[in-house]
């Protein structure tokens, strides 16, 4: 049996375009849920033999998201500037979203929320940064979140005439989020959040004067030296074998060169200061800390890639000697994919009451990597977008040069579906009119629609029959048998650029759904 040449036949734009249909569709959306679906909780390491263990709380660790605004890249052109923001906030409200899946129990962000949150600026415009930022952290009101300031939200040292602090940064910190030093209870644990940039210009002006901390402390009570003291007053009122679990922005002083441990993408931790940010604690600081707290683990941020570092610290309350305290301490990765690594991530940490027995394992935590969003342009995107446009142009210089061929040969070779005999056509089956009559009804669903647009009354059919050849035309055939020779004649270049056209906008379209989804 002969078919019409109307029929439609496969062409190769559709197959680039479901390459790039899934290929969107997976870098863009799917693997952010596949990197989170494979970092699980950290609870198995609680688990102790002959231990009964609690039901463990969650806690997801966030650092240095850095939201960027129009100052975050001074050098570049506004559409450069816009583009660049655009992207980085589609990366991290993606990220955001893929990570609020583990459903954590808690959030703490350990600095740097805001990329120029200490900038000079007016109060509507801080705002509109503030809203922007819960916009991209947009979660259940019942999620309790924890914030500590980073010396990109409330400044650190003196500014510069061309980049000025404002003088109202701690009071807008204060207004939006939380006070800077903090000690709260997580899973029945004390956790300790400290205003490390605060420290760090403390630290200066006590050391300019003379004090110690405790003088300090005394003469300035509203200090975060004043906070620390006052909370090593009362560590001895913690339930036995309790330790607290310290948050600082700025991670603790370390010899130079200290190993990071394999996690690190690069290099090491290096002692360093300028315009408005310091690399480490300096080492008084960071054993008035550890001495005043004495922790059982730290967590810090600032450094942006992933770092693990152990202090030790000597026992001086023990009356016979002993062996000194081993203090891990964990510098959490930049949540964002604009802040120098190729691999952002965040930090599980799971609790469980704290026990009276050494023994008893009550945190554990793990760190967790997002996909590579610059990888994923430069070695998936940039190849396809060659080779797509190469195959699409190879294509139609091949169909230029054979449209000279034998139309009625390759029609025939296309169109024949069945024996060219009319005598051995089967005249068994119904002719296709016989589907529309009620004895022999068309498979599937059938559903209609009706509605109103500007006054006018519409009705739309859809069917199961509709959707399953709207699918195939779409995926599979480009059009009809007879357009093939129009193909022809349009010539390579605007024969190319229709073939692009026609490749590019379902992806587009997907690419846009997605945005607007996560947005």
């Amino acid at each position: 049996m002969a078919v019409s040449n109307t029929h439609l036949v496969p062409r190769f734009v559709n197959f680039v375009r479901l390459l790039w249909l899934l290929a969107i569709a997976w870098y863009e959306l799917g693997t952010f849920y596949h990197h989170t679906s494979i970092c699980q909780w950290p609870d198995a390491f609680l688990a102790t033999s002959g231990t009964s263990i609690a039901t463990p709380t969650h806690v997801l660790l966030v650092a240095d998201p850095q939201i960027l605004d129009h100052r975050s890249y001074p050098d570049r052109p506004p559409w450069l500037m816009w583009l660049s923001q655009f992207i980085v906030d589609l990366n991290i409200r993606k990220s955001w979203r893929a990570t609020l899946r583990r459903n954590p129990d808690s959030v703490v962000f350990l600095g740097d929320m805001m990329d120029n949150g200490r900038v000079d600026m007016s109060d509507e415009e801080y705002d509109r940064y503030v809203r922007r930022f819960r916009s991209i952290f947009s979660a259940r009101k019942q999620l309790p979140m924890h914030h500590m300031p980073g010396n990109h939200d409330i400044g650190l040292g003196l500014s510069s005439p061309s980049y000025r602090f404002s003088e109202h940064a701690r009071e807008r910190y204060l207004s939006n989020f939380s006070p800077p030093n903090q000690q709260i209870a997580i899973g029945e644990h004390t956790v300790v959040l400290i205003d490390a940039p605060g420290l760090v210009d403390e630290d200066r002006a006590r050391t300019a004067s003379g004090m110690s901390y405790t003088e300090w402390a005394i003469s300035h009570p509203n200090s975060t030296a004043a906070f620390v003291h006052a909370f090593a007053q009362t560590r001895a009122d913690l339930p036995e074998g309790a330790k607290p679990i310290l948050f600082t922005h700025v991670p603790l002083s370390r010899p130079a060169g200290a190993s990071c441990g394999p996690l690190r993408e690069r290099g090491t931790i290096r002692e360093g200061r300028g315009l408005g940010y310091q690399n480490l604690l300096s080492p008084q600081a960071s054993q008035f800390l550890l001495q005043s707290i004495r922790p059982a683990i730290v967590f810090s941020g600032d450094d942006h890639d992933y770092c693990e570092y152990t202090h030790t610290l000597p026992v001086t309350e023990s009356k016979r000697p002993s062996a000194p305290d081993s203090i891990p301490e964990i510098t959490v990765k930049s949540f964002s994919m604009a802040m120098g690594v190729r691999r952002p991530g965040y930090q599980l940490l799971s609790l469980i009451p704290p026990s009276a027995s050494p023994d008893v394992q009550t945190f554990a935590h793990t760190p967790c990597l997002l996909p590579d969003q610059l990888g994923i342009y430069l070695s998936v995107y940039v190849p396809l977008i060659v080779l797509s446009l190469s195959a699409l142009l190879l294509s139609n210089i091949r169909r230029s040069c054979t449209r000279h061929s034998s139309q009625g040969a390759r029609s025939n070779e296309w169109t024949s579906l069945g024996p060219s005999n009319p005598a051995e056509l089967d005249f068994d089956l119904p002719p296709p009119s016989a589907w529309r009559n009620k004895e022999f009804p068309r498979p599937g669903w059938r559903h209609t629609f009706a509605f109103t647009v500007f006054g006018r009354r519409l009705r739309l059919t859809l069917s199961a029959a509709a959707v399953l050849d709207s699918l195939i035309a779409f995926f599979w055939t480009g059009g009809k048998a007879g357009e093939e020779d129009g193909h022809r004649r349009r010539g390579v270049l605007k024969g190319f650029l229709i073939d692009v056209r026609d490749v590019a906008w379902a992806p587009l379209a997907l690419f846009v759904a997605i945005a607007w989804w996560v947005w």
